[in-house]
């Protein structure tokens, strides 16, 4: 991203001011007509995004080029001559009306700028996926098999679906729960970091944690999982919390892939922490018409669960390897109890949620409260050069978020019009034989290689559409299926062959990539196992019983706990092969969905979790012994 300094440095800093101050009007005052609204969005976000990110690495870094310039046209040209004719193409019919040429020049322009605006933003390979499922729209009804669509469409008719279509396309429905929704929220999300709040949670991680074996590795932990309650970003929350993390885990002895690797797989869990979850529970929320507020209650405890899992291997290798604390570096308790109104804004979107606001309006009063307590409690009050750097940073993140959905819309429409949703859930439900389980791991094997590369949000969006109404078809509940490909589209992240927030971590260690990909897969299997568990047992998602959600809970915390331990090799004391073994097989039983066997081999668990460490703790006291107690002993002993 281009750092833009000068009159030119201004003038686009108050551009990106503008166009926070538009979002932040709508959610108080009310979204306009569709179309006008998310014409708007683009008409700021498409030319931040090429004033902001060079065409190539050679294009200047200082300043936009001329060739910018063309494509900040190409995008606002379009955009306009929406916003101006919204009322005729509200009454407008789709696919009967004629497509002028104007419609045509106009509406390939805009395809091109947010084709061209997703390669920047956000990489070649989304880039390059988006023109696939283009192309398989075009060659679609000559191609073999289930890929063949019946019908083909004229570019006329490519450009009016790709263009003026409400429900999909540029202008489709992704683009708007990017404008009425997630602007907001990332706004929210920077006030509350430039407000102080994000070293707020990393100091009450490091007390709460610190003291604690493997300190900084916890740390990690638990900093990764406060600060990505409201960045959902995995690779923003990785960069964030891992510059001071990734240190400290390499000061007490961490090797550094897996100092990168415990950071990328706390990080991970940003977009699956509540109450924001990045743009997901928002999309899932419009896909399956579940109220948010009911998405992020539900996803609250296998969040819980993927953090506990990291958390147990964490613990079980600080024991393996020895790791100290970090009691020296731990924050003044006054400091944090003098500080603890910045909690405020967290809990006022959580209230105004649980009230029945809108999404939007609750972050909008969230917003406006962390404003307000950053001048009592913070030591960075938001005066009005801050709140100006803050919707600047806000809608420098926004741009990413608007070309990931703006060319997600042109991926629906490939999907929505060729069938190839329903044909790829019927090879899915055929090539399991019906089996649900043969099932969820054949979606499982889809969204791991289609995640490959490619942002979190269309990942969620290809692996909804090639495994969700499957899945729904086998008997799973609506949100627990959508919920299992969010996890996997989401966790993609740390999975190699291209795991970005891996990547990240590695990058801020200074270790191999791979490596600690690899690793960070290994450290984050709890959450692997996640999606399979409430599948299974909907208490999960708090469906049922008091006492069934209690228990399906406390069993599964025990049983991932006893599989980290399996794969760490470790407990209190190392592990045989043969207890490995063991504790994998009486661990996946814990957290099955067969209650009195999952009872058992829990209470099994916790008597090998002691037995265990009884003998590790006389094993220490036994290594402490003076060699003339040992003399002592012996003689008393005769």
């Amino acid at each position: 991203m281009r750092k833009l300094d000068g009159l030119v440095g201004w003038a686009v800093g108050a551009y990106a001011a503008a166009a926070a101050l538009f979002h932040i009007w709508t959610a108080y005052a009310g979204v306009w007509e569709p179309r006008e609204m998310r014409a708007t969005h683009l008409m700021f976000l498409l030319p931040l995004t090429f004033l902001l990110f060079p065409a190539t690495p050679r294009s200047p870094t200082r300043r936009p080029s001329v060739g910018d310039g063309v494509w900040v046209v190409a995008s606002l040209v379009p955009t306009i001559w929406v916003i101006v004719n919204a009322q005729a193409l509200t009454e407008r019919w789709e696919g009967v009306h004629p497509v002028t040429l104007p419609q045509v020049v106009l509406g390939t322009l805009l395809v091109l700028a947010v084709l061209e605006a997703s390669r920047r933003a956000v990489g070649f390979w989304f880039f390059v996926t988006t023109l696939a499922f283009m192309a398989f729209l075009i060659l679609a009804p000559w191609l073999p098999g289930f890929l063949k669509s019946p019908r083909a469409y004229s570019y006329p008719r490519l450009i009016e679906m790709f263009f003026l279509y409400a429900d999909e396309g540029v202008l489709g429905t992704l683009t708007g729960i990017s404008s009425n929704l997630l602007m907001i929220f990332i706004l929210f999300a920077v006030v509350m970091l430039h407000s102080g709040v994000g070293q707020f949670f990393m100091d009450i991680s490091i007390a709460l944690a610190g003291r604690f074996r493997g300190g900084p590795a916890k740390v990690a932990v638990v900093s990764s999982a406060l600060y990505g309650t409201i960045s959902g970003s995995s690779v923003a929350d990785c960069y964030a919390t891992g510059t001071f993390t990734i240190p400290l885990m390499k000061k007490i002895g961490y090797r550094p892939e897996i100092a990168g690797a415990i950071e990328a797989a706390a990080s991970c869990g940003g977009p699956l922490m509540p109450p924001i979850m990045g743009a997901g529970a928002f999309i899932m929320s419009e896909l399956t018409g579940v109220p948010y507020a009911r998405i992020i209650v539900a996803a609250a405890l296998p969040a819980i669960l993927y953090y506990a899992g990291i958390m147990a291997t964490v613990h079980w290798e600080a024991l393996k390897h020895g790791m100290g604390t970090m009691q020296t570096e731990l924050p003044p308790l006054r400091s944090l109890l003098r500080r603890a109104l910045l909690f405020t804004p967290f809990v006022t979107v959580i209230y105004f949620l649980h009230a029945g606001y809108s999404p939007a309006k609750a972050a909008l009063y969230s917003l406006l409260t962390a404003v307000v307590v950053s001048w009592f409690a913070g030591e960075q009050p938001m005066t009005p050069r801050r709140i100006f750097a803050t919707m600047t940073e806000a809608m420098r993140s926004g741009v990413i978020v608007a070309s990931v959905l703006a060319a997600s819309g042109l991926i629906v429409a490939a999907m929505s019009r060729t069938g190839f949703a329903l044909a790829f859930s019927s090879a899915i439900i055929n090539l399991s034989g019906g089996y649900l389980i043969v099932a969820l791991f054949l979606v499982f094997a889809v969204i791991s290689v289609l995640g490959t590369g490619i942002p979190t949000t269309p990942a969620y969006i290809l692996a909804v559409a090639v495994g969700g109404a499957a899945l729904q078809k086998l008997g799973v509940d609506l949100l627990a299926a959508h919920l299992f490909v969010f996890y996997y589209a989401v966790l993609a992240d740390v999975t190699p062959p291209v795991a970005v927030t891996a990547f990240a971590g590695a990058q801020i260690a200074g270790a191999n990539p791979m490596t600690t990909g690899w690793q960070a897969s290994r450290i984050a299997i709890g959450g692997f196992l996640a999606p399979f568990l409430f599948v299974y047992q909907p208490a999960l998602l708090l469906q049922g019983p008091l006492v069934d959600i209690v228990v399906s809970f406390i069993s599964a915390v025990i049983g991932i706990a006893g599989l980290s331990a399996a794969v760490a090799g470790h407990m209190f004391r190392p592990l045989s092969w043969p207890k490995r073994l063991g504790l994998i097989a009486v661990s996946l039983a814990a957290i099955g969905p067969h209650f009195t066997l999952s009872l058992a081999t829990s209470a099994a668990l916790i008597a090998f979790a002691a037995w265990d460490g009884s003998l590790a703790r006389g094993r220490q006291a036994r290594a402490v012994t003076t060699p003339a107690d040992d003399r002592y002993a012996q003689e008393h002993r005769q």
